[in-house]
């Protein structure tokens, strides 16, 4: 679910290299079932479906998403690259740590192409369910506010916020804007609900067709915590 008012850009990123690619890093596959769900902040159509490939080791055929996180796809070894099934080209090079089983890889196009893997614990304890995950793609510093909570971004950095301190209807106040020569500009005022059942992932970046910071926000849902027998 995209945050209401949120422009979803779908915006072509540069080719990847079109040199015969290095062999992909020998990798063992990866034990104990590891798991990989992917969300890319962007990306061009004729990519097609992707692989991921470690050594002779290779996944299931997917599509990237970039609205939503994939499903959990089996990771053919910690470290891997993505490529095109049409293409032998890296399109990104990975690596997990060495501890958990399942990870979240968020896509960032590089700008010689391809993408730049942001990798975070599906579990991680700092990342819980009605925090935000910030990225700034932008070559500026992002400013911002998620209820009482602050955030300042300088360019290509990530950041969980937790939100603090929402109205007595149970929402918070939202901000965000951009820090520019002339000054701060705004670049959006709204409210969000308290929803301690999703975490959200917000990219900035610029808007090819407007040349500006733009954003966007995907929610990512996080199932209740079983019980304990």
């Amino acid at each position: 679910m995209i945050r209401t008012g949120v422009c979803l850009l779908i915006a072509l990123i540069a080719g990847a290299s079109a040199q015969d690619p290095a062999p992909a890093p020998a990798a063992a596959p990866a034990k104990g079932g590891v798991t990989v769900r992917f969300l890319a902040e962007r990306a061009p159509g004729e990519i097609g479906e992707v692989v991921m490939v470690a050594g002779e080791a290779r996944g299931k055929a997917f599509k990237l998403p970039v609205n939503h996180l994939s499903e959990a796809q089996p990771a053919p070894g910690r470290v891997f690259t993505i490529q095109p099934v049409a293409k032998a080209v890296d399109l990104a090079s990975v690596t997990l740590p060495e501890d958990g089983k399942a990870f979240n890889v968020l896509l960032v196009p590089a700008a010689k192409g391809g993408y730049t893997p942001v990798v975070i614990p599906a579990g991680d304890p700092s990342f819980k369910g009605g925090d935000v995950y910030f990225y700034n793609h932008s070559p500026k510093t992002v400013l911002g506010f998620v209820g009482t909570a602050k955030l300042i971004l300088a360019s290509g950095k990530g950041q969980v916020l937790r939100p603090e301190g929402p109205r007595k209807d149970q929402h918070y106040d939202v901000g965000f804007g951009v820090r520019e020569k002339e000054g701060d500009r705004v670049l959006s005022k709204s409210r969000w609900p308290v929803d301690l059942t999703n975490r959200t992932y917000v990219f900035f970046y610029v808007n090819p067709k407007t040349q500006r910071v733009d954003f966007r926000a995907i929610d990512e849902f996080i199932p209740p915590e079983k019980p304990a027998s």
